[in-house]
């Protein structure tokens, strides 16, 4: 991992604390301020993809699938973005969605990377394992504003 990526790693993470306080104490002005972080990331990394598309992967074998991801995460963030006056139970679904899926997909590269026997697999496996107890815990909760 490069200085940058570390920097915006600690950048990133000091963003999503205060986010976390900010709805600890006001949980419905802080639902604003995460669905917009939570939107505007998404279309940010959905941006990147179709960049490094266009730039250097449409050239490459199996660039297209960095098209389609590049795409359909662009189309996440514009979907968040107008679900913003929804009722925060719709938003709570969602993000029990993403964390469902990208735990489930994490767990799965972590078997495949087992069987490959790659070193790295059990990290792979504990994020994702994580990611699917947050989804347990978001369905749990999924009716409680302040724990969202």
């Amino acid at each position: 991992m490069s200085v940058w990526q570390r920097f915006e790693n600690i950048v990133l993470g000091i963003i999503s604390i205060l986010g976390g306080v900010l709805m600890m104490e006001a949980p419905f002005e802080g639902y604003l301020y995460v669905a917009l972080m939570l939107s505007f990331s998404l279309m940010v990394k959905g941006a990147t993809y179709l960049i490094y598309y266009f730039l250097m992967a449409r050239h490459m074998v199996g660039g297209r699938a960095t098209l389609y991801m590049g795409t359909l995460i662009l189309d996440f963030g514009a979907f968040t973005l107008t679900m913003l006056d929804e009722p925060r139970f719709y938003v709570m679904l969602y993000l029990l969605i993403i964390h469902a899926f990208g735990g489930l997909v994490d767990v799965l590269r972590a078997l495949e990377a087992r069987q490959m026997g790659a070193s790295s697999w059990r990290m792979k496996a504990g994020q994702g394992v994580s990611n699917l107890l947050l989804a347990l815990f978001c369905l749990v909760f999924v009716r409680s504003i302040r724990l969202l």
